[in-house]
């Protein structure tokens, strides 16, 4: 859990507003030094990030009891992993709009019986999430969520206002990237501390699929602009010892990257941003260090693809959790291990049910036997004959190769 200090007019440079929120701990010694040499003291922290949580109807159905919904189970396989990092970032891909009476299209309700239509709660194509993502996301042990995604304006300017105000309302402490209920913190850099560390934050999509619609309120999320970049980037910079961007980027179910997330990649490295970490693809994409002239080095993550998700395509099941170390030795920083921990996106199939897709969940690759990728219910699908636990691995290698944490 995170909690908000308030901005005090040390932190207020130029028409800049600031952010800045601190990790609590549950064990005091956290925040202790980690080494103690003869002339200075290294502090340490560790991030985790994951991909795209995207609830489809199927899912929403698995996770509907009454009137009710819970998703808490679909993250218990994964909770020890997210546990490894100080600060746990995930991409909530679909708004947490409420129940508002929102219609439908007859695009979105051609499969959905009558009797599975849950009011405002849509899956593809105009999603709309229920709360209980929400809170699920926060048992999961994920303190800090980035929102700045395609289909974060699927149900208009209220589902953005009615995402922002859930997290406000019920855990106040957890910093929301990339989007606004009002044009007030719309140049806001949020800034978190961890073990005497600052980081700045910043999330940025493509676009939006609503993107008329979004005309009347250019403030509801961030998106990418050069101008905007430089201009947050400059500002983060004189703030925190690090800069992490997130952006919603890249050709979907492409293994590779694109012109554009080559592009902005090369914008992030001239403003010396120090860490990327993409979403949007639903694909995994490599990753790499690149570097500036000056010798500034960034670390690229392309694409994590997603986190929790029914897609049907064999190679959408493999998915990235980033894992960086982070170190401060007075005004010496750096990065002290870029890797990524494999996971797979893994539900299953049931003729007895609506939908067939039920049990959604993700592993960790290293835990992920063969016994439990024939249950996958992808098999069931054209789109998924390739899929195997050793073919989850082969792609890694190919995708990710030396950068796998040992071990994983």
């Amino acid at each position: 859990m995170l909690t908000t200090l308030l901005l005090t007019n040390a932190f207020v440079l130029s028409s800049y507003a600031g952010c800045i929120v601190n990790p609590n701990q549950t064990n005091p010694a956290d925040d202790t030094t980690k080494f103690i040499f003869a002339d200075s003291v290294v502090h340490s922290a560790t991030l985790i990030a994951v991909g795209d949580n995207l609830y489809d109807w199927y899912m929403l159905e698995a996770g509907k009891t009454g009137n009710t919904f819970n998703f808490d189970h679909n993250y218990d396989n994964i909770k020890p992993y997210v546990a490894l990092g100080d600060l746990r970032v995930i991409n909530q891909e679909t708004p947490l709009g409420g129940d508002n009476g929102y219609q439908a299209s007859d695009v979105e309700l051609k499969d959905v019986k009558p009797e599975n239509r849950w009011g405002s709660y849509h899956g593809y194509a105009k999603f709309n999430s229920p709360d209980a993502v929400g809170h699920a996301v926060v048992n999961a042990g994920f303190n800090i969520v980035t929102m700045a995604t395609n289909h974060i304006f699927d149900h208009g300017m209220l589902a953005v206002q009615k995402s922002a105000e859930f997290w406000e309302t019920n855990y106040p402490d957890i910093p929301v990237i990339g989007i606004h209920k009002d044009a007030s913190s719309v140049d806001t850099v949020i800034i978190v501390e961890k073990n005497n560390i600052k980081f700045a934050l910043l999330n940025y999509t493509y676009g939006v699929n609503e993107d008329g619609q979004m005309l009347s309120c250019p403030y509801a999320t961030d998106i990418l602009n050069e101008e905007k970049i430089r201009r947050d980037v400059a500002k983060a910079k004189q703030m925190a010892d690090f800069v992490i961007v997130f952006p919603h980027w890249g050709t979907e179910y492409l293994l590779e990257t694109d012109a554009m997330q080559k592009k902005y990649a090369q914008i992030f490295l001239d403003c010396e941003v120090d860490v990327v970490i993409g979403s949007h693809p639903h694909i995994v994409e490599p990753m790499e260090w690149i570097e500036k002239d000056n010798g500034h080095r960034m670390l690229v993550y392309y694409s994590l693809g997603n986190f929790i998700s029914m897609f049907k395509n064999y190679q959408c099941q493999l998915e990235g959790m980033a894992f960086l170390k982070f170190e401060k030795d007075g005004d010496k920083k750096s990065i002290t291990e870029g890797s990524i921990i494999p996971l797979v996106n893994h539900w299953k199939y049931d003729l007895k049910i609506y939908g067939f897709r039920n049990n959604f969940t993700v592993y960790a690759l290293k835990d992920y036997t063969e016994t439990i990728a024939k249950t996958h219910g992808c098999l069931h699908y054209k789109g998924g004959a390739g899929f195997s636990a050793a073919y989850m691995r082969q792609l890694a290698n190919e995708i990710w190769g030396g950068f796998i944490k040992e071990g994983y």
